[in-house]
């Protein structure tokens, strides 16, 4: 089944060369390329060509694999068989996010999110959606253990606020790079993109649900949420990709 998607979503997994990708249809319909031993970094290139990246066309030789709700989105391809069409202007870039986005949190999980920050494995809704019109408030570059974190709060329009992981991989290069490699401190380089979040003209957040795992703090297994994009017009990033860090 050959589909041609965008993509939306590209995310640091747990193991180091691992990554989750996610993009939508013409249908607006969220799709999740997954592989039986993961996503690697070097599936995202086509020779030498970062091709697999938020804004670029791409098309796949899908098939179906077995899904585990929340995370109804996933179908398995073939590597060797994606196809590069090119990267999305702007207005078609904003198109896909408006046209797959919800104006509250609540509503992208059916209102089937617990505690404001996770659901029960099993849970019949979809994983991953767009938030429209939030409101950041902080990036926040906690350091524990000797690794750098990377949180960011921020409040939807029922003004409800929200504290959470960031595993937006763009994202995360730009501030580990201005920390760990140009030396600034944490406390710096947290200002610094939290002002060009918030004199954004317009911003869009994508929000998904992470496999199951039980949290260590209330022992509670879930799949709980992060924050997978992070997408501004004009673009904070300024055209980059994450490998440009």
């Amino acid at each position: 089944m050959q589909k041609t998607i965008v993509i939306t979503d590209l995310t640091q997994m747990p193991n180091r060369d691992e990554v989750c990708v996610v993009g939508v249809d013409q249908r607006n319909q969220c799709t999740r390329p997954v592989l039986t031993n993961g996503v690697l970094k070097s599936h995202l290139y086509i020779g030498d060509k970062l091709a697999i990246r938020p804004r670029a066309k791409i098309k796949f030789d899908f098939y179906r694999v077995l899904i585990e709700p929340p995370h109804i989105e996933d179908l398995g391809f073939e590597p060797n068989s994606i196809v590069y069409d090119g990267l999305c202007t702007d207005a078609e870039w904003e198109k896909v996010l408006g046209d797959s986005s919800f104006s509250t949190v609540s509503d992208i999980y059916d209102g089937l999110l617990r505690e404001h920050r996770w659901v029960e494995p099993g849970t019949n809704t979809r994983s991953i959606g767009t938030l429209s019109q939030a409101h950041v408030t902080a990036v926040k570059l906690p350091e524990w253990s000797g690794r750098l974190r990377y949180r960011l709060s921020f409040i939807d329009n029922t003004g409800f606020a929200y504290d959470i992981p960031v595993s937006d991989l763009a994202f995360r290069e730009l501030s580990y790079a201005e920390v760990k490699k140009h030396g600034r401190s944490r406390a710096a380089v947290s200002e610094q993109i939290t002002g060009l979040l918030t004199s954004a003209d317009r911003l869009y957040l994508r929000l998904g649900l992470a496999r199951p795992w039980i949290n260590p703090n209330t022992g509670k297994l879930g799949c709980w949420m992060q924050v997978t994009g992070i997408y501004s017009f004009p673009d904070y990033l300024e055209g980059k990709s994450f490998a440009d860090f």
